[in-house]
């Protein structure tokens, strides 16, 4: 069945929004201090209205999910802790499935130490064996770690060298932020440690299948019921086409539409939006024909077919 963008905004019942640059600009990752981005309170409390489950997925870990969520509501955005997800519950899922109980070696503060304990991973830091080897670790964690010094090189270098495998919350080079370079600190530790051994690193975050998982587990969407938002035309776009969700752009933050125009078919989003309002309108417009009955049954088919794949 060949389907209209219309059908397809019709048939979303689950949607993921980016935080920088899509629903805050801050120059402080995770949308900490900032404003909210014009529209975007009004945009959540219309799809709320609609039915439809929503979650937000920041790339950022140096804080604790549920604070960023805080925060979030504290200016007006209307997201729960249990919806705000971060590459840290994306990379709790994964250790825990592949790795059970074993050790995990992981760096970052309070948004990345605690999250993975909280959901079940065996947790260790450099301190609990400052006098003793690597050895053992199964898997080594980057996140947001801006006090990551020679020792901590040190011994995540060794338990890599000893077999562990090397994850990365997030490589991205900067967030979207209102003034200055809000640059990333994980990937810039990731390309340290893989220039050390000789490892490459796995992105547990957005654009990961990893991070995509999440969000569908958390919404209970399929990916042809899924809309994701952001403004970065790799991160949230490129998550999104992969998938095989719909992928919504909007030039709120890091991309500019001259960029999106360079951008081969393949990673050209599905929607490129100058605002949110600009997109409740078209989903406005999208339910209004669909309740019409113009194709009241597109999401019944998409279910269907998102459940055979």
């Amino acid at each position: 069945m060949t389907t209209t963008l219309d059908q397809r905004l019709a048939a979303v019942r689950g949607i993921m929004f980016d935080v920088d640059g899509c629903l805050v600009l801050s120059d402080a990752p995770s949308g900490q201090g900032g404003a909210a981005i014009r529209g975007a309170e009004a945009f959540i409390e219309q799809m709320r209205e609609s039915g439809r489950r929503l979650c937000a997925f920041t790339n950022g870990t140096a804080q604790h999910p549920h604070d960023i969520a805080a925060h979030l509501r504290h200016l007006g955005i209307d997201i729960a802790d249990e919806e705000m997800l971060t590459p840290a519950v994306s990379a709790a899922r994964h250790l825990v499935r592949v790795y059970g109980d074993a050790p995990i070696l992981a760096y970052g503060g309070d948004g990345v130490i605690p999250v993975l304990k909280d959901r079940g991973v065996n947790v260790i830091e450099p301190a609990d064996h400052a006098t003793g080897g690597a050895s053992g670790v199964a898997a080594v964690v980057v996140g947001w770690d801006p006090d990551f010094t020679k020792s901590k090189l040190q011994f995540a270098a060794e338990a890599i060298l000893g077999g562990a495998e090397l994850y990365c919350t997030s490589d991205a080079k900067a967030f979207a932020s209102q003034e200055r370079l809000n640059v990333g600190v994980s990937g810039f530790i990731a390309a340290g440690l893989s220039h050390v051994t000789g490892r490459a690193w796995t992105v547990l975050g957005k654009p990961s299948a990893y991070a995509f998982d999440t969000v569908l587990e958390t919404l209970g969407t399929t990916p042809q019921q899924t809309l994701v938002l952001g403004d970065d035309l790799y991160l949230d776009a490129g998550m999104a086409l992969a998938g095989g969700a719909l992928a919504g752009l909007v030039l709120t933050g890091l991309t500019d539409r001259a960029t999106v125009e360079d951008a081969g078919p393949d990673e050209t989003p599905d929607l490129v939006l100058e605002s949110l309002a600009e997109l409740g309108i078209l989903v406005a417009r999208a339910d209004e024909r669909a309740a019409a009955g113009n194709h009241g049954e597109v999401a019944d088919q998409l279910a269907v077919e998102g459940g055979r794949g």
